[in-house]
């Protein structure tokens, strides 16, 4: 049993339910301590990727205007492409060239046209990437597809290109006049290191680590495009950017990392664990304060007071002011926030004039007067100036508050908000910066839509901007300065090729600008007047029925172009020929009487050239005949409508067959067997010849080939050959497909060719097709172009002489003489000469006296089909003609 007084001492000095109560407030203090501690650490970090966040979308939005931009230009290009689908390589190589010259990001262009790469800019770089098939990349078609849905240019990347590397790739849409056909595709390489430069990334900001992801199928990180790839394991803030089939990521985190840098920490947590201290120091003597409450208790509710202000104002400066004496109080926060410390010698209302940046000092004492005289609410952003010459933000709140005592007082929290203010004011640049750029964008557009509506060289309205006006509108609703109905005069200059061939491409265009200007000065005050080819013009009208207006028009279009023009040391000449027509009964869509114009001037050509002609009733009806057998050769083709049938051509001197030429016939369903006469014209306008003449080509030497495996011999067989089809690429193929030996296969190339004017690209042709094999005979010689400086080019292996050279020879010494100088040339270059129309004995017995060495006509034969021609060959059917005549072989010539 204890004694009383160690009862009494052990009793002092025991624990009490007061003791209890202060060890649990000790522990909730280190417990709030923590809590306080981490959460301020928790939400420095939120606030920091906050500001990471906000910081990021500048560069952001800026890669994206970038990306942006160069879309724009893309489409600025794509769009004047588009009116251009026969585009050559050197107009497209200087739109590329002066839309390269522009920026640094995109690198080169290609023009594909149906998805194959014919085009390519700069053409050194990028020549392994001619020929690329857009079909062979998927990777790149899901991208051409999006472009074809949206029909609008999209990007995507990066793709490995086949001239090497990798990069982004924008891809533009290209469609026809009628805005329905994509007829190819325009894509631009954009140089994926620029475009992720530092000055695009992290410039604005280097206080930051950037890096560019390429997001896999999954939504993972795959490749890393820009800056390091760890970033994305550190818990970046990320934004992402789509492109047409691919998704960027774009990661971000201070180079401090994300965690609050104990320095900075260092002054919260001193504050907070001091607090705590208090706290604690005070919890252990509440035993204490119990037994002097009334004391201390003023005590305790001051310290709790400040406690709670200094908790509620953690990092942010709180001030009081006695409104009466104007004094101030700063906590230690707000003379850190002004660069000085408490112990500074000034008072706190000193510190704050003396800091005030000089622009906003009257406006800021003004307003702390009108506070403190009407005991308002005091609120203000300012600047400070620190000694160091740094300009900081400030943000002040003050609140009214009155005392127990009846003093007032006004409290109130200071806060620094530069870096918001920065924030704001490069959003705001960034702004500016990007309507800039969209002014100048918007401003290139306007100048790539005029030079897509009108003619680089003369200035006038180009093709594209006459369908605008006149064809792709409602006839009702167009707004043009040629009030409606309208009549239109097609002018096309004569021989104007002449002209660039002998005096260089300088003249030519001398002459266009100097023709462009002289009907400039005939047009009239509202007339439509447009270059819509390389020689030819278009001038629409307003028709109102007076026809003898349009005929004195045309005839002073005539006289103006033919008077010459001073270039240099030369007086160029030129002429003229228009075809006029205007809208009637018959004719009610613009469509239509430009079609009717060009039908009027092709006729005024074929009358001989400077001249006009009015459309009528007569060449509309040959319009719609032409028409309609374009229409029937087409159908013809698709039906095998065509036959070949075969002449037989007559050695003249051993009088054996020598050869057979292939001559095509149309077997018409209702109109019957056809000559070439009756279509060619029409299927060389068409275009369709070619088509005829690769037909014929097949069939002749598969029937060749069947004469040869039935034991007939034939030596060789000759086919013709157009002018379209002899610079037709799948020429060659087909010579290849026949199968036939050297010296089996001749192919007749018509003198109307004119070998004289054209450039090497014939002796090109005709050299490729020797080297597979096959002779070349020149066709109807003596009626067309060929001279003698061709016959040494091409080197032929015969030379026909056409009938209408023949045919009189048995009448006229002169023709006699003609045709004897045609077979004197022929062997004084070593060429076999034919002789076509042999119609009777006497033209034989003439022509192999002339020398002539092989007949053809029907003094032997007409035109045979293939059974035919197999049996006339077998029974020599033509020397019976031979031995009624009285003619004998003459081996010895």
């Amino acid at each position: 049993m204890l004694k009383p007084a160690a009862w009494i001492r052990k009793k002092r000095f025991g624990f009490i339910p007061s003791d209890f109560l202060a060890l649990a407030v000790i522990v909730l203090v280190l417990g709030s301590v923590y809590v306080a501690n981490r959460q301020a650490s928790e939400n420095y970090t939120q606030n920091l990727r906050l500001k990471t966040s906000e910081r990021m979308a500048v560069s952001t939005s800026r890669l994206e205007a970038d990306l942006e931009e160069n879309l724009k230009l893309v489409e600025g290009l794509g769009f004047a492409l588009s009116l251009e689908p026969e585009i050559e390589a050197d107009r497209f190589q200087r739109l590329a060239r002066r839309l390269l010259s522009s920026q640094d990001s995109i690198v080169s262009m290609a023009l594909a046209r149906d998805l194959i790469i014919t085009m390519v800019f700069p053409p050194e770089e990028n020549r392994e990437a001619l020929g690329l098939n857009y079909r062979d990349h998927p990777e790149q078609m899901a991208a051409i597809r999006q472009a074809l849905l949206k029909r609008g240019p999209v990007v995507d990347g990066p793709v490995s290109l086949v001239q090497g590397g990798s990069a982004l790739l924008a891809y533009y849409p290209l469609y026809d006049s009628e805005g329905r056909d994509a007829w190819g595709i325009l894509s631009a390489v954009i140089n994926l290191k620029r475009l992720l430069s530092d000055r695009a990334i992290t410039e604005t900001h280097p206080d930051l680590i950037m890096a560019v992801g390429k997001n896999t199928a999954g939504g993972t990180i795959g490749e890393t495009l820009f800056g390091p790839p760890g970033i994305f394991d550190d818990n970046p803030v990320t934004q992402t950017i789509d492109l047409a089939n691919t998704q960027w990521t774009i990661a971000a985190m201070p180079k401090v990392g994300w965690q609050e840098p104990f320095i900075d920490s260092m002054p919260r947590q001193v504050m907070i664990g001091t607090i705590g201290l208090i706290i604690i120091a005070a919890v252990t003597g509440i035993a204490h304060l119990m037994r002097v409450r009334h004391r201390n208790l003023m005590t305790v509710r001051r310290l709790s007071q400040r406690m709670d202000l200094a908790l509620d104002a953690s990092k942010i400066g709180v001030w009081e002011m006695d409104v009466e004496t104007g004094e101030a109080i700063w906590d230690e926060r707000m003379f850190a926030l002004y660069g000085k410390s408490p112990d500074c010698g000034l008072s706190p209302m000193q510190i704050w004039f003396e800091r005030l940046h000089p622009d906003d000092v009257q406006r800021e004492k003004a307003r702390l007067e009108v506070t403190t005289a009407e005991e308002k609410n005091f609120q203000s952003r300012f600047r400070i100036v620190l000694d160091d010459g740094s300009i900081r933000h400030l943000q002040v709140f003050g609140d009214i508050h009155t005392n127990p005592d009846g003093h007032t007082y006004l409290v109130g929290v200071n806060r620094d908000i530069t870096e918001d203010v920065e924030l704001h004011e490069n959003l705001k640049q960034a702004s500016a910066e990007m309507r800039r750029k969209n002014a100048a964008l918007e401003e290139a557009q306007k100048v790539l839509r005029h030079n897509a509506l009108h003619d680089a060289l003369t200035g006038l309205a180009n093709r594209r901007q006459l369908g605008e006006a006149f064809v792709d509108s409602p006839y009702g609703n167009r707004k043009t300065p040629t009030a409606p109905p309208h009549a239109v005069l097609h002018i096309d200059l004569d021989r104007f090729k002449e002209i660039n061939d002998t005096l260089g491409h300088a003249a030519g265009d001398a002459m266009l600008r100097h023709c462009s200007n002289m009907l400039k000065s005939i047009a009239g005050t509202n007339d439509f007047l447009a270059r819509v080819g390389g020689d030819e013009f278009t001038l629409v009208t307003h028709w109102d029925g007076d026809i003898e207006r349009l005929t004195r028009m045309a005839q002073e279009i005539i006289r103006a172009l033919g008077k010459p023009l001073q270039y240099g040391e030369h007086q160029v000449r030129i002429s003229a020929s228009v075809g006029i027509a205007w809208i009637d009964e018959d004719t009610t869509t613009m469509r239509d009487l430009l079609v009717n114009a060009g039908i009027a001037l092709y006729e005024a050509k074929r009358m001989g050239r400077n001249q006009f002609v009015i459309f009528d009733a007569t060449l509309r009806n040959i319009a719609v005949t032409n028409k309609k057998v374009a229409d029937e050769l087409l159908a013809a083709i698709e039906d095998d409508q065509f036959e070949v049938f075969y002449q037989p051509q007559i050695s003249a001197h051993t009088m054996e067959l020598d050869g057979v030429e292939a001559l095509v016939r149309w077997h018409h369903p209702t109109r019957g067997q056809l000559a070439p006469s009756h279509f060619i014209g029409t299927a060389e306008t068409t275009g369709s010849i070619a088509r005829i003449d690769a037909l014929v080509l097949s069939k002749a030497s598969a029937q060749f080939k069947a004469w040869q495996q039935s034991g007939l011999h034939v030596p060789h067989i000759s086919v013709n050959v157009s002018a379209q089809r002899l610079i037709d690429p799948a020429l060659i193929q087909g010579i290849a497909e026949s199968r036939l030996e050297p010296g089996q296969l001749c192919l007749e190339l018509l003198e109307s060719i004119s070998f004289d004017d054209q450039d090497t690209s014939l002796e090109t042709s005709v050299a490729a097709i020797k080297a597979h094999g096959v002779d070349v005979e020149i066709d109807d010689f003596g009626t067309g172009y060929a001279s003698i400086l061709s016959l040494l080019a091409l080197s032929p292996k015969r030379l026909k002489i056409d009938r209408q050279l023949v045919f009189p020879i048995t009448t006229g010494q002169s023709q006699r003489r003609l045709v004897a100088s045609i077979v004197e040339i022929g062997r004084a270059l070593g060429i076999k000469v034919i002789a076509e129309g042999v119609e009777t004995a006497e033209h034989v017995r003439i022509l192999r006296d002339l020398g002539v060495d092989t007949f053809q006509g029907y003094f032997f034969a007409p035109p045979l089909s293939a059974d035919a021609l197999s049996r006339f060959a077998r029974k020599k059917a033509w020397l019976a003609h031979e031995n009624s005549a009285g003619l004998k072989a003459d081996p010895g010539r």
